[in-house]
């Protein structure tokens, strides 16, 4: 697979996170409620099983294991970097709505799951270091989901 293309379709974990997130909140403005329940639960196994195929495609390649995890995974690197600096380091006035958004996206499709590790620990409250915890498992699962696929692919070749 060539590089560019790679990169690109990196870029479809992100693009997901925001459909899904536009899908639930056009629902929960008056829009149609199936639209809801569409996004909130095909967004987890769609992720999984588009970073499993991806990860066999690339497991099939000529590539290795860390080049083609630094290709698939940058924008989960750079969105949780740029969720830390908007949710850590920036006023709730100050904070750009683009650049949060650019932040939560990639982890969207799988937050559920992780959120769900994160809950027993959370205690009676759920602020900025649970919600950055599950972002950030989120982001974990899309890589462990991608090296299982690209191990997959390396068997199958």
């Amino acid at each position: 697979m060539k590089t560019w293309k790679l990169l690109l379709l990196s870029l479809v974990p992100g693009l997901w996170g925001w459909l899904c997130n536009h899908l639930m909140a056009v629902s929960l403005t008056g829009g149609p409620a199936f639209l809801l329940t569409l996004a909130f639960y095909i967004q987890a196994p769609a992720a999984i099983v588009f970073c499993l195929w991806l990860g066999r495609r690339c497991g099939r390649s000529e590539r290795g294991y860390s080049a083609c995890l630094l290709l698939t995974q940058w924008p989960s690197l750079v969105s949780f970097a740029l969720y830390v600096w908007q949710f850590w380091f920036v006023t709730d006035e100050a904070r750009s709505l683009l650049l949060s958004g650019l932040g939560q996206y990639p982890a969207g499709p799988l937050f559920s799951p992780a959120s769900r590790l994160v809950w027993p620990f959370a205690g009676s409250d759920w602020g900025t270091p649970e919600t950055t915890a599950a972002t950030a498992i989120s982001l974990v699962l899309l890589a462990v989901l991608f090296s299982l696929g690209f191990w997959w692919g390396r068997r199958s070749r």
